[in-house]
């Protein structure tokens, strides 16, 4: 009768829960099941809630969960709890500042070469991203913010879009324009594309200020007629400057007709989350005359071919919610692709990767994996540029994703593949562990001695063993320890001389472990 009951409210709960369902996610799951059923992948469960919990406060906050967080969490019984915590996670200051890092090597600031925005420009040019992404502004109206923008590079922060490019002539302008906000290679567009699209920018000018490497972003005033044409075949002429070429080109770019915007930016944000694009690589969209050829039936060597159905899906889910990345990133985050657990059956795991049926693993991006590391240990980094021109005293405790300058760096952070931001490509990020990453893990000084101290911590509390166990894992691990790992514990503890040293060594242990270092 219990069993009857218990299958019965089980039933029910799950009855409520899919009559609740966002209908944007239910048919999100729709089109990833319908993909999935194809391609004959078998069912990955959905992942455990600590493993839940961990990955999207690492993907949103760029944080571990506390001790506190977990327990709380894995006591929750509500069947919406993962969407309470989804609501909540977009609502903190720590997602602002991920966001904000995330559009900081997209649009590529930083003070020196070969860049050379200046500290003062830097400054404010990543707090409007800051501010944008605080405020769920409509990356619609942030597009054309940067298009058009006009004025003192330190006093107009959007005018930067103009002065953070290595190379600011129209081709350049051209070239940093289509990756970062259409995804595509401008190199490989045809001849007379590259010609028309550059036509936008020939009319842009810079000049000094008396301020200290101030710059003015404003159009040449004397008139011309200007020959200005999109990546998809439209032409323009342009009467300058009774025109901005500019603002034909934001109206062109921002249109809800324009896929090609919408399904860059999808694609992107779909990318930080699943660790790979449904194109990939998510900056190298195909051209407009062979989009959807390339789509449907190619990909990079060894991939499969992407998803259009699901391409654009989201891209209409985002010009129907005016352009707000938080409501996108909440779809995201909210389907079963994101939700699934890592691990399938071992003949499909490649596949069930590609098609998004089972969770990517990835290394942590350097600066959340320096972050965790340094409050793990309960330490901090220290953060300087190799150009002594920038202010870069930044005070202790200071996270890596709050870093706004690109020139400003450790060698942790360069080591664990942090981008330099001199291009702007995804491809900049390094998210591959190889044998320096893993040596310094093992052999730093730095980490042993501080994983040393962790015993302080429970000073003068009342814990007996398998509690500091636990207490270790909720730490480090963001999870209470198994029953066989608190038992390999206390063996390893007895074998031990000095047993004062088996805590540090555990906790170095946890630091190196794959658990630790990859997003799971």
């Amino acid at each position: 009768m219990k069993k009857l009951l218990s299958g019965l409210l089980c039933l029910l709960v799950g009855i409520v829960v899919r009559a609740a369902e966002d209908p944007a996610v239910a048919k999100l799951n729709d089109i990833l099941q319908k993909d999935w059923q194809q391609h004959k992948l078998a069912e990955v469960p959905q992942a455990p809630d600590h493993v839940f919990l961990r990955r999207i406060m690492l993907d949103i906050k760029g944080i571990q969960p506390t001790p506190q967080e977990v327990k709380r969490f894995l006591a929750d019984k509500s069947p919406d709890k993962r969407k309470k915590l989804i609501d909540s996670l977009l609502k903190t200051p720590e997602y602002a500042d991920l966001l904000a890092m995330r559009y900081s090597d997209m649009f590529r600031i930083k003070s020196e070469f070969p860049i050379n925005l200046w500290p003062n420009a830097v400054h404010a040019y990543h707090h409007y991203f800051l501010d944008n992404a605080r405020r769920d502004r409509s990356f619609y109206t942030v597009t054309r913010e940067l298009l058009t923008s006009n004025g003192s590079n330190f006093r107009v922060p959007a005018a930067n879009f103009f002065r953070a490019a290595a190379n600011r002539t129209p081709a350049g302008l051209a070239q940093s324009t289509a990756l970062s906000l259409l995804g595509m290679r401008y190199e490989n567009f045809s001849d007379d594309r590259k010609k028309a699209f550059e036509g936008f920018f020939q009319c842009i000018r810079y000049k000094s200020t008396d301020e200290w490497k101030e710059e003015i972003v404003y159009n040449d005033i004397n008139s011309q007629v200007v020959k200005a044409g999109t990546p998809d075949g439209i032409d323009f002429t342009i009467n300058a400057p009774e025109t901005d070429p500019r603002e034909v080109l934001a109206d062109w770019m921002t249109s809800p007709k324009n896929r090609y915007f919408a399904r860059a930016y999808v694609n992107r944000v779909w990318s930080w989350f699943m660790g790979r694009g449904i194109v990939e690589p998510a900056d190298d969209m195909p051209l407009p005359e062979t989009f959807w050829d390339k789509v449907k039936l190619s990909s990079p060597a060894g991939q499969q071919p992407s998803n259009p159905e699901l391409l654009d899906f989201l891209a209409d889910y985002f010009t129907e919610t005016n352009g707000s990345t938080a409501k996108l990133i909440k779809l995201i985050v909210s389907s079963k692709a994101y939700n699934a657990n890592w691990k399938t059956v071992k003949e499909q795991q490649f596949l069930a990767e590609q098609r998004f049926a089972a969770f990517k693993v990835r290394r942590l991006d350097s600066e959340i994996l320096v972050d965790i590391i340094c409050k793990v240990l309960d330490t901090s980094e220290s953060y300087s540029s190799v150009i002594p021109e920038p202010f870069t005293y930044l005070p202790r405790g200071t996270r890596a994703v709050q870093i706004s300058d690109g020139s400003i760096s450790s060698r942790m952070l360069d080591s664990f593949g942090r981008p330099p931001r001199d291009s702007g490509r995804i491809s900049e990020r390094k998210r591959a562990i190889d044998d320096s990453q893993r040596l310094f893990l093992m052999n730093s000084g730095w980490i042993y001695n501080n994983a040393g101290k962790f015993p302080k911590r429970w000073k003068n509390k009342r814990m007996n063993f398998n509690e500091r166990v636990d207490f270790v894992y909720l730490n480090v691990l963001a999870r209470p320890a198994t029953k066989q790992e608190r038992e390999l514990c206390r063996k390893r503890n007895k074998a031990m001389k000095k047993t004062w040293v088996f805590w540090g060594e555990l906790v170095w242990s946890l630091v190196n472990s794959k658990e630790f270092i990859y997003q799971h």
